[in-house]
């Protein structure tokens, strides 16, 4: 970007045979829509941007979002759009945090698209900002809530393994005949100890992130990444893929999309057939959106458990005393 601080009004009126065929449209809508030059310099704004930042129009045309209400967010964030929009010329999307005129702090879904002349250089952004203040006030009470759980659920869920290898432990000392069956029990149970603090630590350092950044990613390779990470975790397991082709991209959080479907691929790989397991991944796309498919050959879930296997706190076996979290 230069270094003017803004346009002048002639500098704004080169644009406006160019963009008038997009005003019509957006005056009518509520969010907050800006059309801006190569430079980011606002040279439309509708009534939503005026209602969103509190800013009159005439203090807006002209002038970069960055010395009004943006500019609070890492400067990663922004090199990132930047790149995005400017260099490699394509779609960008995000979450901002906006300060209004009066000092308000609003969540916006940021969405910019690039718009080129006939040569394939940027000519303008269109960028639309629905406001999300509500969506993310409401996951931040998510967090606390969640917060709470992770507690209370800590003392009885390690309790449990602990309390098995203490045993175990003591037996050992009375016993000695049984001993390779008794450390078989500790190291199973320190294995599990181990998936659950791990799992523990995902669920604590996702769950309290205040800004979980999102962005465009393609579904597909991050999975065949999962897919090839798995397999040397378990070697004995045949693995297949099916996908229809092309591109599956998708905007959100790449770190926990990507732990998630591993919860699940690592579950399926867990649980299948210990003699000859199979895991199954398929990824298709239907009016809905994007379908993620994962089975294996093992034994299943029982039916009455099924709904229940995404909920916060539900073991993974079927068993009350499990020492998993769920595959949520």
């Amino acid at each position: 970007m230069n270094s003017k601080k803004f346009l002048s009004p002639e500098e704004i009126k080169k644009y406006a045979k160019d963009i008038e065929p997009f005003k019509a449209g957006f005056d009518l809508i509520d969010d907050h829509v800006m059309i801006s030059d190569p430079d980011g310099f606002i040279l439309y704004a509708n009534k939503g941007v005026e209602k969103q930042t509190g800013f009159s129009a005439e203090e807006i045309l002209g002038r970069n979002p960055g010395d009004m209400w943006g500019g609070n967010m890492p400067r990663e964030f922004y090199e990132k759009m930047w790149d995005t929009i400017k260099n490699k010329k394509q779609p960008f999307a995000g979450e901002v945090l906006n300060k209004r005129k009066d000092g308000v702090e609003t969540w916006q879904e940021i969405r910019i698209s690039p718009v080129l002349d006939e040569q394939g250089n940027v000519k303008f952004f269109i960028g639309i900002e629905p406001n999300i203040t509500a969506r993310k006030k409401q996951e931040q009470e998510q967090q606390e809530k969640f917060r709470e759980e992770l507690i209370s659920i800590l003392g009885h869920q390690l309790r449990n393994p602990l309390t098995s290898i203490l045993w175990s432990l003591e037996l050992l000392i009375k016993e000695g005949g049984k001993q390779n069956e008794v450390l078989e029990e500790i190291r199973k149970r320190g294995k599990d100890m181990s998936a659950l603090i791990n799992d523990l630590l995902i669920l604590s350092r996702v769950e309290t992130t205040a800004r979980l950044e999102k962005e465009n990613f393609d579904l597909v390779a991050e999975t065949k990444a999962v897919i090839e990470k798995t397999k040397k975790q378990f070697p004995g397991i045949s693995f297949s893929f099916q996908k229809e082709d092309g591109r599956f991209e998708i905007f959100a959080n790449k770190t926990l999309a990507t732990q998630v479907f591993s919860n699940i691929i690592v579950n399926a790989a867990e649980y299948s057939d210990k003699t000859a397991g199979i895991v199954k991944i398929s990824l298709n796309e239907d009016a809905d959106g994007y379908l993620f498919s994962c089975g294996d050959n093992g034994i299943g879930i029982p039916k009455d458990e099924q709904p229940k296997i995404f909920s916060r706190i539900t073991p993974k076996k079927a068993a009350p005393d499990s020492d998993f979290l769920s595959l949520k």
